[in-house]
């Protein structure tokens, strides 16, 4: 957790010191005492921050931690690359509320200043068997647009709750590519161009559950627990 800081879904962040000195939070942030992973959950209806309308229990990187997150210090430009990768299951998804907001959940991020270079959706509908992973982008005047399915769930054959499963997220200049592997051996590798006009502008990565749900009973909840998790940007470390 040393470039990081937490985001609970009251909507209050956890700094990087409080969030090594061993935070929990019950039934948002905690270690699961049988797998040791580390457990994210955001109910639909709480609270967000300032720029969303969305709860979550989320990561944000923080490169200098000791800085201000707006700090240059604590973010990186496309140019200089950047590599997230996460091995991960998404315990539970959203089951009441608004049709559209069923099930969705956004797992892993890259932010920009005002926009989201790319939103890495899990989805699954109560009446599938499987969920699906596709990739939200914003253009830098947040312009939106949507994948295919990275991973589809045509006949079943997505990724299921409890699976555990990994990705990557590998962004520098104009190109980003996404990876996703399971366990059974497959993967898909998505490729795509991104908005130039990110070049220059700060960015960082984010990690956790994002609830695209804040529709339905006070009682439901998306949740993901996560085994691993890291980021490296080897311009940054002079490799």
């Amino acid at each position: 957790m040393s470039n990081w800081k937490l985001t609970i879904p009251s909507g209050k962040d956890i700094p990087n010191d409080e969030l090594n000195d061993g935070y929990t939070l019950e039934g948002a942030f905690y270690t699961d005492p049988q797998t040791g992973g580390m457990v994210f959950r955001s109910p639909n209806i709480a609270g967000h921050t300032s720029g969303s309308k969305y709860s979550r229990s989320e990561l944000r990187e923080m490169l200098d931690p000791g800085a201000s997150a707006t700090a240059d210090s604590n973010n990186w430009k496309p140019e200089d690359g950047g590599t997230l990768q996460a091995t991960l299951r998404v315990d539970r998804v959203s089951t009441t509320g608004d049709a559209e907001k069923l099930g969705r959940v956004v797992i892993g991020q890259i932010h920009g200043p005002d926009t989201e270079v790319i939103r890495l959706y899990f989805d699954k509908k109560p009446q599938e068997k499987t969920g699906r992973i596709y990739a939200g982008h914003d253009s830098i005047s947040n312009k939106n647009r949507y994948s295919e399915d990275i991973v589809g769930n045509d006949g079943g054959d997505g990724i299921a709750l409890g699976e555990v499963f990994g990705y990557r997220i590998d962004y520098r200049d104009n190109d980003l590519t996404v990876t996703v592997s399971r366990l059974s051996g497959g993967k898909t590798v998505y490729r795509t161009a991104i908005d130039s006009g990110y070049v220059g502008k700060n960015v960082y990565f984010k990690a956790g559950v994002y609830n695209q749900n804040n529709t339905g009973d006070n009682k439901d909840y998306v949740q993901a627990t996560f085994f691993a998790l890291s980021q490296h940007h080897p311009l940054l470390n002079g490799e």
